[in-house]
């Protein structure tokens, strides 16, 4: 990690579940390009910077390398992994596709209205989160930006949640850190705002109806104009 990151930035976490607290904050951090891809991991840095002794930042790091988000050699420490390739931001897509498609049937096909419910009230504050892109100011543009990533990963994560199968739940959130690193490729900004829009509603809509079929060809539509969309952005 860069000595600008350390001396600029201010995380410091709630003392109630440190561990978990560290975790998501460096996640955070890598996730959103605070931490350059290759960048040196110091363990003394991080805790300065978090603001907590340095044990639960070796046990994150422990955790986070276990996703694939950090490297560790021997004698040198822990760095920042490279983004996803498209070989894997390809196979990525394809593990999303084989638990989401099941999720959003299974949703579809479950009929709790409650489920729906949810999801346009996600959908609700991602259009609310868009409408800010544009900003005229660039630090409320970054917020405007994490809120939005932040409620798509809760769209989808609401559909694994409710599709009344937990082990597909439990199968997406081993992928879920990893997953999210696809969000690295929109880190500049979200040119397709209006068209993810429109396909999270055409999701939400299919599920509400007890479409299944529906359902399953909305989320794939939009995965795989996610992947293709992120395969032609510059990390």
């Amino acid at each position: 990690m860069n000595r600008r990151t350390v001396q600029t930035s201010s995380r410091p976490i709630r003392r109630s579940g440190l561990r978990e607290s560290v975790y998501e904050s460096i996640l955070e951090m890598l996730v959103e390009g605070e931490i350059a891809e290759g960048s040196p991991l110091r363990v003394e840095a991080l805790a300065q910077l978090l603001e907590v002794s340095p044990t639960p930042v070796r046990e994150a790091l422990v955790q986070l390398e276990a996703t694939g988000l950090v490297t560790y050699v021997a004698n040198r420490g822990y760095t920042a992994a490279p983004h996803l390739s498209a070989d894997e931001k390809t196979a990525m897509m394809d593990a999303r596709l084989v638990l989401e498609v099941a999720a959003v049937r299974r949703a579809a096909e479950l009929g709790d209205p409650s489920v729906p419910s949810h999801l346009r009230a996600l959908l609700a504050g991602q259009r609310e989160a868009a409408s800010r892109l544009d900003g005229p100011d660039g630090e409320q543009q970054r917020d405007a930006l994490r809120d939005y990533l932040r409620i798509d990963h809760s769209f989808h994560d609401g559909i694994l949640h409710g599709c009344g199968n937990h082990f597909l739940f439990r199968l997406a959130s081993t992928l879920d850190a990893q997953a999210q690193r696809m969000r690295q490729s929109f880190l500049n900004g979200i040119p397709d705002a209006e068209d993810v829009l429109a396909e999270h509603s055409a999701i939400a809509d299919a599920i509400a109806s007890g479409d299944p079929d529906a359902a399953e060809q909305a989320m794939r539509d939009h995965l795989s104009r996610v992947l293709s969309l992120s395969l032609s952005q510059a990390d």
